[in-house]
């Protein structure tokens, strides 16, 4: 099975295998437990139901892509001196699950008993942790992922981790329908809080299964600081540097995603259940896409489906604003989950292809940090939601995601041409 979806042989197979299982397997199960917590589905729901603003709405990605991005830069120097990665990976990685267990409590013990002040202040705050914990795990997780994936299969593999995890989500997705529909709230979102840590602790098991064979090339630094680091990096590399650009106008655009639930639970006037159809039919399409967009990485490189990415923004942000019934408004969860497999599976890859194999960590941390002020736009939407209502969102959302295709296909040059023509002109 491995040969035929990956293409490994022989001796590769032999030392890839445990680890593709393995790899694909957590990514699925996390997928899994994400499905009953959705970003974009069930949590700006769950503020909305305790009473939170559209500004609180809009807070959510803010504190999740701050939260997950700039505590990098306090661990990416100390991933890039060490020669074995799995033994910080797995403490960081228990480290990002615990809060949702946290946040389950508080739903099943406090929740009803606080106004609703202190309600978002003990989500948000529970939220930022996890998030956080994310942000310790990523340098060391991608790199030793990378470290163990061989470069021509990681888009399938990615993929392959997308699509299982969206085929246990469609599960999750009916039965966060079902939990929301049938128990009272807080304790119907508790017990979605509970199964997520659940499925996030089975993906655990599957990262202990990773072995790592060989040691990693270990980077000395040359530079003090990071911001010498940043200053080389962005005047020596022009490719990298139009891919940031290219990936904080993507950022930009995503403002819409947390407002497409809520702008439909209040449009068609239905019930915190139908977040759970949501769930599906985002589930459904991740499947489809990718399948498409591993095969599209592996075959052309990253920068086309980042490229498909910024389309798919555009397209839903308009939907949104001109879908006349509820069957219509559901093609913004198909393209909003095509954003959400190609993130999956080109953005972090699209950085390793751009680096030095010793500096990744370090470039991916930059990249967030470069980029992760523009989700403040989050709140800006927010505020515009309430004095110009949700379609001011959507059509900021979309001219972001028209300039935002407009810098990949101009500016940005795919990474593998570059080595394809070093490599004859050497």
């Amino acid at each position: 099975m491995l040969k035929t979806l990956f293409g490994v042989h022989g001796e590769e197979q032999s030392t890839t295998r445990v680890n593709l299982i393995a790899n694909v397997l957590d990514g699925s199960f996390y997928a899994f437990g994400m499905s009953f917590v959705s970003l974009q589905t069930i949590i700006p729901v769950f503020v909305q139901t305790m009473g939170g603003t559209n500004v609180a709405v809009g807070l959510v990605p803010v504190l999740w892509t701050f939260g997950f991005n700039f505590p990098q830069i306090l661990i990416v120097r100390h991933v890039q001196k060490l020669p074995w990665k799995k033994s910080l990976f797995m403490k960081t990685s228990f480290i990002q699950r615990v809060p949702w267990l946290l946040m389950s409590m508080v739903c099943f013990f406090l929740l009803e008993h606080v106004g609703t002040g202190i309600r978002l202040v003990l989500f948000f705050f529970f939220f930022l942790l996890t998030a956080i914990g994310g942000s310790l795990n990523l340098p060391v997780w991608f790199d030793l992922i990378s470290k163990l994936t061989p470069v021509k299969i990681r888009g399938r593999m990615f993929a392959a981790r997308s699509i299982l995890g969206a085929l246990l989500g469609i599960f999750g997705g009916a039965l966060v329908t079902l939990i929301l529909g049938s128990l009272s709230f807080p304790q119907n979102y508790g017990l979605l809080f509970l199964l997520a840590f659940t499925m996030m602790m089975v993906s655990y098991w599957f990262l202990n299964l990773l072995t790592e064979p060989v040691e990693s090339p270990v980077r000395k630094d040359r530079e003090r600081h990071y911001i010498e680091v940043a200053r080389r990096i962005l005047e020596g590399e022009a490719n990298f540097r139009n891919f940031v650009v290219s990936d904080a106008l993507i950022i930009s655009s995503s403002m819409a995603n947390a407002f497409f639930a809520v702008h439909a639970v209040r449009k068609f006037e239905l019930s915190d259940a139908y977040a759970g159809v949501f769930t599906v039919v985002m589930m459904v399409s991740m499947i489809v896409g990718s399948i498409l967009f591993g095969f599209l990485a592996d075959r052309f490189g990253h920068k086309l489906n980042l490229f498909i990415s910024a389309g798919a923004t555009l397209s839903g942000s308009i939907i949104a604003i001109l879908a006349p019934s509820l069957e219509v408004y559901l093609l913004v969860f198909v393209f909003s989950a095509s954003t959400l497999a190609i993130n999956m599976i080109s953005r972090l890859p699209m950085v390793a292809e751009l680096c030095p194999e010793e500096e990744r960590p370090t470039y991916v941390a930059l990249t967030n940090i470069f980029t992760s002020p523009f989700v403040l736009l989050g709140i800006v939407a927010g505020w515009l939601a309430d004095v110009a209502g949700f379609a001011a969102v959507f059509l900021l959302a979309a001219a972001f995601a028209l300039a935002a295709a407009y810098w990949l296909w101009a500016r940005v040059k795919e990474p593998r041409r570059l080595q394809v023509f070093a490599t004859e002109n050497s």
